[in-house]
């Protein structure tokens, strides 16, 4: 693959107008193209890091938004909603049926559309993941409970215990609004469970003393707000917590999240919280570092060329972020390889072959083997066409 040099641009976080991608990184900044590179003019559009995505049950995108009462006082009352339904309700039988490495896949592809180059993924990294090919890269070093709920007291100390100090550990925590929600803390803490390795997923019960626990502890928060409202009617408080750079943002799966995490910024943002620069950050450096990926999030000379483009849909880059959708991505690079956008920039995808699509009305270049992956799966996304030879 040739080199790419993007040019009449703006470098999010820089002051540079150009920026080369060559062997999967970021070559240089600010510098003019070089012979034989592919020049892609991006008529002032932002050039992101790729986001990342802090939580995702990829494998459960295939699902619509799924609940039996209008509000829950605690997700151990969800879970059990769906206990006598497994073997008798549509919404579920349907999409269970669909093979894992194909749900897997829509949860990749919801992922990449959205421009979330780099995801979290709570549950085991299943082969599948792990294989090149797959649509956006899926974090490896990490260790995880599902929630003192289901595994039990003792099953999550023993696993806190196991888990490497360098690597994310990550956890359901304080995910309703009842007491026992807000308990879960302190028995984490009790466990020895809250170190500067500890992420909480939700968080909506933890009280100003519990945040700021957390924060003494070096620990973070994982914010799905989209998720914490369809289910409870609130989301967590994270005001503090984000000044400090310790929450991220996740967009947990379609089950109780939106369609992507474009969506879940607008979600946020709507909360009155935080404004859109701690947004940003919520989904690139902030959540790189919590999730200890030293490359992910950020743009360097060095760095992984895991790129979106987007074009100025407001006064600055943080609010253009908050105001787009799917449909806005003019181009997600991943490893300085092109994997979906626009056709209007055509030079980039110059040294890969790409497949005509629709996403939401609006054509669009998605990447031939993702697509030829898809056909083969019988892959379906809402508000996706493709033709594939």
């Amino acid at each position: 693959m040739s080199a790419l040099c993007f040019v009449n641009a703006r470098v999010v976080g820089t002051d540079a107008q150009t920026l080369r991608v060559a062997r999967g990184r970021v070559a240089a900044m600010g510098a003019a193209p070089r012979r034989g590179d592919s020049v892609i003019d991006l008529d002032g559009a932002y050039v992101y890091p790729g986001l990342v995505n802090a939580h995702d049950h990829l494998e459960l995108n295939n699902f619509g938004r799924l609940k039996w009462r209008d509000r829950h006082a605690n997700v151990s009352e969800w879970i059990a909603d769906f206990q006598p339904r497994f073997k008798t309700d549509p919404a579920l039988l349907g999409p269970l049926s669909v093979p894992l490495e194909a749900r897997l896949f829509v949860g990749g592809l919801k992922n990449l559309l959205s421009g979330a180059t780099t995801v979290a993924h709570h549950n085991p990294l299943h082969a599948a993941l792990r294989r090149a090919g797959f649509p956006v890269r899926v974090v490896a070093r990490y260790r995880y409970s599902h929630s003192l709920l289901i595994d039990g007291d003792d099953a999550v100390a023993a696993a806190y215990k196991r888990a490497p100090k360098n690597w994310p550990w990550i956890i359901h925590a304080a995910e309703g609004v009842d007491a026992a929600a807000a308990g879960e803390f302190a028995r984490l803490e009790a466990l020895g469970c809250l170190g500067a390795n500890t992420l909480l997923v939700h968080g909506v019960g933890l009280d100003a003393a519990a945040r700021a626990r957390l924060a003494d502890r070096g620990s973070g928060l994982i914010w799905c707000p989209a998720s914490n409202d369809f289910l409870f009617g609130a989301t967590a408080h994270v005001a503090d917590l984000a000044a400090l750079g310790r929450v991220a943002l996740g967009s947990d799966s379609r089950l109780s999240g939106l369609l992507d995490l474009l969506g879940e910024l607008r979600c946020a943002a709507a909360t009155g919280q935080v404004d859109s620069a701690a947004l940003y950050r919520m989904v690139t450096t902030d959540a790189a570092r919590l999730l200890r990926l030293p490359e992910a999030g950020r743009l360097n000379v060095g760095s992984l060329a895991d790129l979106l483009v987007l074009p100025p849909l407001a006064a600055d880059p943080y609010a253009t972020l908050l105001a787009a959708t799917r449909a806005d991505v003019r181009l997600v690079v991943v490893g300085g390889e092109p994997r979906y956008g626009d056709p209007a920039l055509g030079a980039a995808f110059a040294s890969v072959t790409m497949t005509p699509v629709q996403v939401d009305g609006r054509p669009k270049l998605l990447s031939q083997s993702l697509a030829r992956r898809m056909q083969r799966l019988g892959v379906t996304e809402p508000g996706v066409t493709l033709d594939v030879d």
